[in-house]
């Protein structure tokens, strides 16, 4: 599948291997979504979502150590991953809202469903937040990112933190 040349990528590292490709399918499937552009890969898939939504969702297994290892300053310990899911958005998109709106919602009932310890990670290295097991969402707001309306509304009902 091609990928628009601009993109912004938001990565989701997943401590354990709980989130399937069942699992995630049916989540977007449950937002009214068509998971019908499913292309298999090594380690993983590639769901097109770039006419719905505006993006293409990454779903891979990751390699071991040190690959599999982020130095993370929601931790005093680098963190270890075993799966990755990132969400790659074409620039190009036009309602922007609502395709955060999208990826966020899958990102927090996702990680709320499995109990999923995981950190989001956009392009730049900047961690968003840190989904603990049966904690508070550990949300960074140093850039203000979370003060948008489109992440506010994903949150408003949430139990979060910020650090």
């Amino acid at each position: 599948m091609e990928t628009a040349q601009l993109a912004i990528e938001y990565t989701l590292l997943c401590k354990d291997r709980k989130l399937s490709i069942e699992i995630l399918v049916k989540k977007i499937e449950s937002l009214g979504l068509s998971c019908s552009k499913i292309e298999h890969q090594a380690k993983g898939i590639c769901i097109d979502l770039s006419e719905e939504i505006g993006f293409y969702l990454f779903l891979f297994d990751v390699g071991n150590y040190p690959y599999n290892s982020w130095e993370t300053t929601f931790l005093t310990e680098d963190f270890t991953f075993e799966r990755t899911l990132q969400f790659r958005m074409d620039k190009g998109y036009f309602d922007i809202e609502k395709r955060y709106g999208v990826m966020l919602r899958i990102l927090f009932d996702l990680t709320e469903e499995l109990n999923e310890e995981a950190i989001l990670v956009w392009c730049g290295g900047e961690e968003m937040c840190f989904f603990r097991e049966d904690k508070p969402v550990l949300l960074n707001n140093e850039s203000g990112i979370w003060s948008r309306a489109c992440f506010q509304d994903v949150i408003a009902d949430r139990a979060v933190c910020y650090r």
